[in-house]
């Protein structure tokens, strides 16, 4: 008997102590999401454990310790429109929750523009600053609407991503600063015919990597023998300059007639690189 009341008295005091140092006790840290558009998805984050998802308005709410403390932050923003946190972070004051946390999200700018001289079933993509989750691929002459919206008052540019194959697609007004209240539809890209970069690669051993680049700014990977083409062709008088970015582990890879003009009237050098590998 007396062993059992020990043993009670003493279970009682640990779980006093583990109360007080907030061991078992937990309560909940939210508030809720307004602005979300149809099919917008936001993550929001408390530290860096842990997310919650949410593609419509309403309440959210994160587990923390009683006496822990709580950073809310937007892990994932959504594409159509951008959201902020208010009251966002805190160190808990006993047991009740925190249900202040305001998150907010208003609309992007997407912007538009319109594709001249795309060749008949031919693709191009599109990219605005760089992002590859929200990539606008183009398959007719006409309008478009980028797929990547910019936040109100920021900048963007611009670019190809991935041109027809043996074109070359150049955009104009494709740099600005975007605007809610006057979106840019302006965006011009006008596509024509380019000069192919490429050649034969012989020589690298099996399982190894060669990386190539033309102009420093167009890189290509090689894992086996054979004929490449870089990814953007080039216009009629422009330079190429192609080289080894990265060599294959144990070898050494040169580049042989890597240089010159690109020339629509003679094409052929310009697809005769030749890039040969040996023991290095």
């Amino acid at each position: 008997m007396k062993l059992n009341k020990k043993t009670g008295l003493l279970g009682a005091l640990v779980g006093l102590v583990l109360v007080g140092c907030g061991g078992f006790v937990y309560t909940t840290v939210g508030g809720k999401v307004t602005g979300l558009t149809t099919g917008s998805t936001i993550v929001l984050k408390n530290e860096t454990n842990y997310t919650k998802t949410l593609s419509a308005d309403g309440e959210f709410s994160f587990r923390v310790a009683s006496n822990g403390t709580y950073s809310i932050s937007v892990a994932t923003q959504p594409n159509p429109v951008n959201c902020t946190v208010a009251n966002g972070s805190g160190t808990m004051r006993g047991e009740t929750p925190v249900t202040n946390i305001d998150v907010k999200c208003v609309p992007n700018v997407q912007l538009g523009g319109t594709l001249t001289n795309l060749p008949s079933s031919a693709s191009l993509i599109l990219a605005v600053n760089g992002d590859t989750s929200y990539r606008t691929t183009l398959t007719a002459n006409g309008p478009f609407s980028l797929a990547r919206y910019v936040v109100d008052g920021q900048t963007y540019k611009v670019e190809v991503a991935s041109p027809p194959a043996g074109q070359v697609c150049a955009v104009t007004n494709g740099s600005g600063t975007a605007s809610l209240a006057s979106p840019a539809t302006n965006v011009g890209v006008n596509c024509f015919a380019g000069v192919p970069i490429g050649g034969t690669l012989s020589g690298l051993k099996a399982n190894t990597l060669l990386t190539l680049t033309n102009n420093t700014n167009d890189t290509y990977n090689l894992l086996a023998d054979g004929v490449f083409t870089f990814l953007f062709s080039l216009a009629d008088g422009q330079s190429y300059d192609v080289q080894v970015a990265t060599q294959p582990t144990g070898q050494k890879c040169t580049v042989n007639n890597g240089k010159g003009i690109a020339s629509l009237a003679n094409p052929t050098p310009a697809s005769a690189i030749s890039v040969t590998c040996v023991a290095g």
